[in-house]
């Protein structure tokens, strides 16, 4: 009986022994799992850090795009402003010339008109004058 019993216990023990290194490399397999899964969420986490640094370069890049092309338009327009302001002001100056020349011309006409008259008037003048005299020699 007792070699039974001493049997039994070296089986028990055996089986025990068995189910204790199933038990400790299923809990190594586990715990290589367990590693691998932590390496993959902290190499997901880097990839995911860096995929924001990059979307944030990406996003500042953009602003700074955008920025520049309104600065540009903004000096083109200013440029155009400039242009037309600077042509209306050449057209107006001309404009203005014109009209003094126009002026100009008929003040001339005018003084030409006034010393037509005069020269006019004093040959009138002479003529009533000459005329006074024919009258008082006759």
């Amino acid at each position: 009986r007792a070699a039974i019993a001493v049997e039994e216990a070296r089986k028990a023990k055996l089986l025990l022994s068995v189910d204790l290194e199933d038990k400790d490399k299923k809990l190594a397999e586990l715990e290589a799992t367990l590693k691998a899964r932590d390496e993959k969420l902290t190499e997901a986490q880097q990839q995911q850090a860096e995929f924001l640094k990059k979307q944030r370069a990406l996003d500042d890049e953009k602003r700074e795009m955008a920025l520049t092309i309104e600065r540009k338009i903004q000096e083109g327009l200013d440029a155009v402003r400039v242009k037309a302001r600077s042509e209306a002001e050449d057209g107006l100056k001309m404009k203005v010339a014109e009209k003094e020349e126009q002026i100009a011309g008929m003040q001339r006409q005018i003084e030409e008109l006034k010393r037509r008259s005069e020269q006019g008037s004093q040959q009138l003048q002479g003529e009533v004058l000459e005329l006074e005299l024919e009258a008082l020699i006759a």
